[in-house]
């Protein structure tokens, strides 16, 4: 009997030493191997404040962060990131996004960029769209994140709907709204010398900061005015009281000959239509 005791005190023992020796171990590998933290990817975290987004008719200042140097921590903390502030604002009759760039001192580009869009005349009447009070931040590929979250606000519908049967839908393909010159009239005669314009198209075009040129040094600047469907206008060279379809260059003498081209363009300096003096 009392070799039986001796032999299970022997083995607990020996239980003890080898589980020391394990514990003793695993303590001194851990120590000379830690574990490396994997590298985390960027995330994007947009964070928006709760906006109102029925019709409105001024623009609603949210916050919206624009991250610039976002990451998750292996602990689970997310890095500060700077907020760009951001306007909601509604388009109305006459307003177009090279307009707007120039209202709220921003370029065309980062207008394009806030609100995805990438043709700058694919806004409408009603539309609910973003607009910086900064220049967005500058971005590499290597550090587009790869994953967005939003919370609690999320981009407006390309359709917004303000009644079961009241809908605002894009203008068509092909049918955006475009000027023509149509002709010259009175060429060389002052009093009655001036170029019409017609438009064509669906919906309303704003022309503000829209320029004629003659080619030869000479050009106007459009006020802040919309031409409407099937709308046409006279720009008259003379000096006179502008109106609603009548627009007055000022000039103390005749400009248009025969075989001179007059060319206009948008805001955003692009040739939108030409006409060549028979």
């Amino acid at each position: 009997m009392r070799q039986v005791k001796r032999l299970f005190y022997m083995v607990l023992l020996n239980v003890i030493i080898s589980a020391i020796t394990i514990i003793v171990v695993l303590r001194v590998w851990q120590r000379n191997h830690p574990l490396a933290a994997e590298d985390t990817p960027a995330v994007m975290v947009i964070t928006s404040t709760s906006a109102d987004t029925s019709p409105i008719s001024n623009p609603v200042a949210i916050d919206t962060e624009s991250p610039t140097d976002t990451g998750i921590h292996v602990d689970g903390t997310v890095q500060a990131t700077p907020t760009v502030k951001m306007l909601v604002y509604q388009v109305k009759e006459g307003d177009s996004l090279g307009a707007l760039a120039i209202q709220f001192n921003l370029s065309l580009e980062d207008l394009l960029i806030a609100n995805d869009l990438s043709d700058p005349d694919s806004i409408y009447v009603g539309q609910l769209i973003y607009i910086p009070t900064a220049p967005l931040p500058k971005t590499t590929p290597t550090n587009i994140p790869t994953t967005a979250v939003a919370t609690h606000t999320q981009r407006p519908s390309a359709t917004p709907t303000f009644g079961p049967t009241n809908t605002i839908t894009p203008t068509p393909v092909g049918m955006e709204p475009q000027v023509v010159i149509a002709t010259v009239i009175g060429v060389g005669d002052l009093d009655i010398e001036h170029v019409v314009f017609e438009r064509t198209g669906l919906g309303d075009l704003s022309l503000a900061g829209w320029r004629l040129e003659d080619g030869a040094g000479k050009e106007y600047t459009f006020p802040r005015l919309t031409l409407y469907k099937g709308g046409t206008i006279n720009l008259y060279t003379r000096t006179g009281q502008d109106s609603v379809v009548d627009l007055f260059w000022g000039l103390n003498s005749s400009i248009w000959r025969t075989g001179k081209t007059v060319s206009l363009y948008d805001a955003q300096n692009n040739l939108r239509a030409t006409y060549t003096v028979p």
